[in-house]
C-alpha cells in the first residue's frame, strides 16, 4: 500500500498520497479538511504497527519540543500523540502509554 510520503494524487480515506514542498509539512496537514486530516492521521498511526480502523476525530494540540502536535481517536478507542516534525516525519505515541510513563515518575 502506499504511503503518506509518496506524493501524488488527490488523498481519499484509503490512500493518502499527499505531495509536500519541501518543509511547511505542519502547515500542509493543518490546512486539510477534517476527513483528510484524518485519514492521514490514520496513515501514520497504521505506518506504526499501531491498530486503529478508522480515526474518528483529531484535534490540535500545540507545540511539543516545537513541533506540532495533534490527537487523533480511533473508532476502537484508543487515542494517539501524532506529532509532525520539520522534516514531515511523523512521530505517533499512544495517550494511555504516555499518562501511564508519568505517572510511574
Amino acid at each position: 500500500p502506499p504511503s503518506a510520503c509518496d506524493g501524488g494524487g488527490a488523498p481519499t480515506a484509503d490512500d493518502t498520497n499527499i505531495s509536500v514542498p519541501e518543509g511547511g509539512y505542519a502547515e500542509e496537514v493543518a490546512s486539510l479538511e477534517p476527513g483528510q486530516r484524518d485519514a492521514v492521521f490514520l496513515r501514520a498511526i497504521r505506518d506504526a504497527g499501531r491498530e486503529c480502523q478508522h480515526v474518528q476525530s483529531s484535534s490540535t494540540q500545540g507545540d511539543v519540543q516545537g513541533n506540532p502536535a495533534w490527537t487523533a481517536v480511533c473508532d476502537n478507542g484508543s487515542q494517539w500523540v501524532i506529532i509532525i516534525g520539520r522534516d514531515g516525519i511523523a512521530q505517533v505515541a499512544s495517550v494511555a502509554e504516555l499518562q501511564a510513563a508519568a505517572a510511574r515518575q
